[in-house]
């Protein structure tokens, strides 16, 4: 039985050789003469390798074709082969800028990716390119620049993605979403949370379904707490926030029972301090006071090496994130219990917990220490209106604030203090803050809920 052909394009080289060759019923042999071998010519009619020269005149003139032709091809050949080559290159360094990622390593991952020429690369994927370094852009906080990237490769993502590529697509939106969430674009980040949740079907992972939820819950609870968001008011507009909070909660329910599901505690307690914050606002203190205090309990002991392994509970799943991981939850906890409490009149009790969240919070992330100075300076001024204290703490989390791309937080830091600057009767300093906080505003809603990006989705 004879070998079944090797596919080759007749567009090519070796392609327009094999077919001159059997259209003039040539054995391989006969064209291969006492000149060359019957191997040489197999491998040059399956694009094997490069023929010199002189093979080239050699066939043009045994075949009779055109020598003009068969050069012409070889040369696109060797561009073929260029190109091949040079998008092998780039996904190299795609992989490469991943892994660094994987790694925690978003700067290194940046360095592989930025010299690369886009224009050069083909769509398929400079998406994949693109979206990853957007997503070393969301890793170093810098969510503009990331945003840009998200909304480039979503432009460019071919109708159909392959399988192998289906959760890169899918991470891709949800990174878009949490950006477009961090620069305050709530009406854009919710229906982007919502393209990607239609997206899921029962092979998603769970994270994945887990993650869209939380950015809901997020982005809904943002949006009740938002007056200008809504056209009615007096009792129709405490009916329909009530509504959307309970929606809000539901989400956060949701993602917190997922992730509950895998085993991923850290983000199972985080949403215990979402859900807390939701319950706060709805009116149960009770029930928000006991479910922070028991996030507090068990992850406190966690960032005091002092404190055996041993304790809490299930310590060591615990210890398996890093500290810095691990003092977030502390100082979210600490600072959402502190804020639960000043709500109670227990004022006493909440500085003592806004200092747990700043101490926790030089271990964690900048807009933790943030959030509690925020506080800090609301409990102090409620006070005494003319605390020194309390103006020094607001300023202390603008500072904070001022090298990063938390524009939800800025425009809240700064409508703090302007409004206490303007209870004190400084007119002109109070509308200076509020009018920063209105340019910051300008693309965005003016409102800014307690959570941070470090606690939510896509950040892990």
């Amino acid at each position: 039985m004879p070998r079944p052909s090797k596919r080759v394009s007749p567009n090519t080289l070796g392609g327009v050789i094999r077919a001159a060759r059997q259209s003039q019923h040539l054995s391989l042999a006969q064209v291969a003469g006492e000149k060359y071998s019957t191997s040489l010519i197999s491998q040059i009619e399956r694009n094997r390798i490069e023929p010199s020269v002189e093979s080239l005149h050699y066939l043009a003139e045994r075949l009779n074709r055109p020598l003009d032709e068969l050069m012409a091809l070889a040369q696109q050949s060797r561009e073929n082969t260029s190109e091949e080559s040079k998008f092998k290159s780039f996904d190299e360094k795609r992989a490469q800028a991943s892994q660094l990622l994987a790694e925690n390593r978003p700067r290194k991952a940046l360095e592989q990716l930025q010299d690369l020429n886009m224009s050069q690369i083909p769509p398929f994927l400079r998406w994949r390119i693109i979206a990853l370094r957007g997503q070393c852009y969301f890793s170093l906080r810098q969510f503009q620049l990331a945003q840009q990237d998200f909304l480039s490769a979503v432009a460019i993502l071919p109708e159909t993605v392959p399988q192998d590529q289906s959760l890169e697509a899918l991470s891709l939106r949800l990174h878009l979403a949490a950006s477009s969430r961090e620069l305050n674009q709530l009406e854009a980040a919710r229906t982007q949370y919502n393209d990607a949740l239609a997206m899921m079907n029962a092979s998603t992972p769970v994270r994945f379904v887990a993650e869209a939820h939380w950015g809901l819950a997020l982005v809904i609870f943002q949006l009740a707490n938002n007056p200008s968001h809504y056209s009615n008011s007096g009792s129709s507009q405490s009916e329909e926030v009530r509504a959307q909070k309970q929606i809000a909660l539901k989400h956060a329910e949701n993602a917190r029972t997922l992730y509950s599901s895998i085993d991923e505690i850290l983000r199972a307690s985080l949403l215990d301090c979402q859900i807390a914050l939701i319950e706060q606002s709805l009116g149960h203190l009770n029930q928000a006071h006991e479910r922070l205090q028991k996030v507090l309990e068990a992850w406190a002991p966690t960032i005091d090496e002092a404190v055996p392994s041993t304790q809490p509970p299930f310590a060591d799943k615990m210890r398996r994130y890093n500290l810095k991981d691990r003092a977030n939850v502390v100082s979210a906890a600490a600072c959402y219990l502190a804020s639960v409490e000043h709500e109670e009149h227990q004022d006493d009790a909440a500085l003592m917990h806004i200092q747990q969240a700043l101490d926790a919070g030089k271990l964690s992330y900048i807009l933790r220490r943030a959030e509690a100075y925020m506080l800090k300076g609301q409990i102090l001024a409620d006070r005494n209106i003319n605390d020194p204290e309390a103006e020094k703490a607001l300023h202390a989390a603008i500072e904070e604030l001022e090298p990063t791309d938390r524009v939800a937080a800025k425009i809240r830091a700064h409508d703090i203090l302007g409004r206490h600057l303007l209870k004190q009767g400084r007119d002109k300093e109070g509308d200076q803050e509020l009018d920063k906080a209105r340019r910051l505003a300008n693309i965005a809603t003016p409102f800014s809920a307690i959570t941070s990006a470090e606690d939510s989705p896509t950040n892990g």
